[in-house]
């Protein structure tokens, strides 16, 4: 029998640059550590998307639909924090504690993938599907767009200190 070997599966022409990295190596935290940190983050991030929510309602009834604004910027916004939070982790090193809190805990609370799916049920509910396949369309779209960019702006910004320094 014949080996073959595959190109895309040999790293030793591949150079650092050219790769995302997960960023410097922390000890991890123990995992009740670790669990309140997700819980702390995920109340606040809760407790914020509820407070948009009140600023910004959304109707949603079998008869009126309305674009659901507030739910599309909380997502995001979220998704840019992620980012920009996973960039700079990615290049500076940092407090163990803010991946959880900050990532999970706090944008996994604030963004809301099931609203999304909520309200685009609403949409077909109430005859626009259309609507509804748009809405969901940019939402995705919208959210990998802010993580690059949050991605892509923060570790570059990580860099510029990081060099300066």
């Amino acid at each position: 029998m014949q080996t073959v070997e595959m190109a895309a599966l040999r790293f030793e022409d591949v150079d650092d640059a050219e790769t995302l990295d997960s960023g410097p190596i922390h000890p991890s935290l123990d995992r009740w550590r670790t669990a309140l940190l997700v819980a702390a983050g995920g109340a606040l991030g809760t407790l914020l998307r509820f407070a948009v929510a009140l600023l910004i309602p959304t109707v949603t009834t079998p008869t009126l639909v309305e674009m659901p604004w507030g739910t599309f910027w909380v997502n995001a916004l979220g998704c840019l924090v992620l980012g920009a939070l996973t960039g700079w982790l990615e290049v500076r090193c940092a407090r163990r504690w803010l991946q959880p809190f900050l990532g999970v805990g706090l944008c996994g609370g604030f963004t809301s993938f099931s609203a999304v799916v909520l309200e685009g049920s609403a949409m077909i509910g109430a005859d626009f599907p259309v609507l509804a396949l748009g809405y969901a369309a940019a939402t995705i779209l919208m959210g990998v767009g802010a993580l690059v960019l949050g991605m892509v702006a923060s570790r570059h910004l990580a860099r510029r200190l990081e060099a300066a320094a």
